[in-house]
């Protein structure tokens, strides 16, 4: 198994996935999105939503209805709120700590000493 060639695809992948990333996240910024906005609403993202504050749902709402009237106008917010929204979307999390909780959770149930029962339910 050559080491050297993997740990060299490894690296050049990561540098791509990060340069992706950075990319997205700007293109995010610039109609004011974070990229939690865009998860699709499974059960465990619903139940996450469900989790957050009344003032972190308002404040996503704002952020899709602005994205999409400015989409509609085919315009872009002003540079440095769009810097705003990339600091704000890269520095902090609102979503993704409560869908890893769940899923956690979740997996814990699952493989809870003594469970029994359908994998796929996982109602409480």
């Amino acid at each position: 198994r050559p080491r050297g060639r993997m740990s060299i695809f490894h690296r050049l992948n990561l540098a791509f996935a990060k340069l992706v990333t950075g990319d997205v996240y700007r293109r995010l910024a610039k109609v004011g999105l974070r990229y939690e906005d865009l998860y699709i609403e499974t059960a465990d993202v619903k139940l996450a939503l469900s989790r957050l504050p009344k003032e972190a749902l308002v404040a996503r709402e704002q952020r899709l209805m602005r994205a999409m009237d400015i989409s509609m106008k085919h315009k872009f917010l002003p540079d440095h709120i769009a810097q705003l929204h990339l600091e704000q979307s890269v520095s902090r999390s609102y979503l993704a700590p409560h869908v890893e909780a769940i899923k956690a959770a979740k997996n814990e149930k699952f493989l809870a000493p003594g469970s029994i029962g359908n994998p796929y339910d996982w109602s409480p």
